[in-house]
């Protein structure tokens, strides 16, 4: 759950600041017996961005207060308003800090009443489309609504089981169509309400009609007493190909359910300049079968997919140059998709990993930059446009010691990296740059700093 922050109330209208309060209060509200009519006082609205090939997308109402942004599988806070009629604009920020008109949708709010703006399909030309239910107060119950919104406008048998309970024992809820939010209706209800128990459950989805289960979700605890959308999406970002199912509540995080059968990928880099090929050897679980290969100096492997599953990493040096790399555990969750980076400090191999991100690369990329340099306690990035200089940088990443990774989400344009570190005097020293690099790409980007033979003795590599 996100809170404004001061800065945040600023830019808001009052009317406005009081809608978040009571928007994020109103996530667990809990009444007395379960009611067919409303006790919420205000209308509510939340957008969804479910367009897989799009950018950070801003709601804001014309020539009025702005709702925050969402990417890709997120959602804004719920906001709580008057009733009425309320018009609604979405843009995006371009890499030259330009507002891009997307489009804009005119919503009728009611009282007590939950309205889901959703974006979906191509983001070249997306679809808005409004959903509206009516808000209740529960004790010990919530209700559950479910939307397809699939790129390729595919519907799913939905089964839902108590935890533990396999698909066999699992209860037909419906079929999720695109474009047809629908409540589902629970298969045990009691005295005291229609709607679900509160507790642990399992979500399986099929194709219509079979009962060949296509996806398996992770169980979910339902502890809240409020109204559920669960959402069927595509995957985007490192791994293409899937599905997740996220869950809206009323605030601005978003619950993305995995497949418990999805696969995972790693992708492997040599940034020691050792002469001969490091031999390198992925395996340990059970389930797959140990894979070996070589990767010479500044070597970058494909995306290799596996089930998901802890793995060890050994790498050797056939020169004997540097130590072996024995047994580095890697783990790899369902859809999840790893980088690991081997290097080379004080003739020892070693190796660091992290997840590359699964938001789409179309607009806005999310480049990852680690620090391979063991030299310095800390090093500074600067991501320098042509018009910047370190000073006016408007993207930076401060202090990352050796083995660090960080992230940052970079409009797509042509940026000059430049690495620096500061000595006791707390001058910036030069460690390398490049020329100006257009991540323009829908590709994964990794920016590391490593010992090279150059002038400073470092570089910056770029790989994707």
């Amino acid at each position: 759950m996100q809170i404004a922050t001061p800065s945040a109330y600023q830019s808001l209208g009052f009317r406005t600041i009081i809608s978040v309060l009571v928007a994020l209060f109103g996530l667990s509200a809990c009444g007395g017996s379960d009611s067919s009519s409303s006790d919420y006082s205000y209308a509510y609205v939340q957008f969804y961005n479910a367009s897989p090939n799009g950018a950070n997308v801003e709601m804001r109402e014309v020539d009025g207060d702005s709702f925050g942004s969402a990417q890709f599988g997120d959602t804004t806070s719920m906001f709580s308003m008057e009733e009425g009629e309320l018009e609604l604009e979405f843009i995006r920020t371009d890499s030259d800090d330009q507002e891009v008109y997307i489009d804009a949708v005119t919503i009728d709010l009611t009282e007590g009443h939950k309205t889901l703006v959703v974006m979906s399909g191509d983001f070249a030309s997306p679809t808005f489309t409004t959903y509206e239910y009516e808000r209740e107060s529960m004790e010990d119950h919530f209700r559950l609504f479910a939307l397809s919104v699939t790129a390729d406008e595919s519907s799913y048998d939905f089964y839902m089981s108590e935890s533990g309970d396999p698909f066999e024992a699992a209860n037909f809820l419906g079929t999720v169509n695109p474009a047809d939010m629908s409540e589902l209706a629970f298969w045990d209800a009691d005295d005291d309400s229609d709607y679900f128990d509160e507790g642990e459950y399992t979500v399986y989805l099929t194709e219509p009609g079979s009962d060949t289960v296509v996806f398996e979700s992770q169980t979910l605890d339902f502890i809240y007493e409020t109204e559920y959308v669960m959402t069927l999406r595509d995957v985007s970002g490192a791994i293409q190909e899937g599905l997740v199912v996220d869950t809206i509540l009323n605030s601005s995080t978003v619950t993305a359910l995995t497949d418990v059968e999805a696969d995972s990928q790693y992708r492997i880099y040599n940034s020691t300049n050792i002469d001969a090929e490091l031999q390198v050897s992925f395996g340990g679980n059970t389930d797959e079968e140990d894979v070996s290969f070589t990767l010479a100096a500044d070597e970058l492997s494909s995306f290799t997919a596996i089930r998901y599953g802890d793995y060890r990493v050994t790498v050797n040096d056939p020169t004997s140059s540097a130590t072996s790399l024995n047994n580095k555990l890697v783990t790899l969750n369902q859809g999840e998709s790893k980088a690991i980076l081997i290097y080379n400090t004080d003739s020892q191999l070693g190796a660091v990993t992290f997840v590359e991100s699964g938001l789409p690369q179309a607009y806005d990329k999310t480049v990852n930059f680690i620090n391979l340099v063991s030299d310095f306690e800390d090093v500074d990035f600067y991501l320098v446009r042509n018009d910047e200089t370190i000073d006016t940088a408007e993207y930076d990443l401060q202090n990352l010691e050796f083995g660090e990774s960080a992230s940052e989400v970079l409009p797509s344009d042509y940026y000059e990296v430049i690495a620096v570190y500061e000595d006791d005097n707390e001058e910036q020293i030069l460690l390398d740059r490049t020329a100006l690099f257009g991540f323009t790409e829908e590709e994964n980007y990794i920016v590391t700093l490593e010992p090279a033979d150059t002038a400073t003795g470092y570089e910056i590599n770029v790989l994707y």
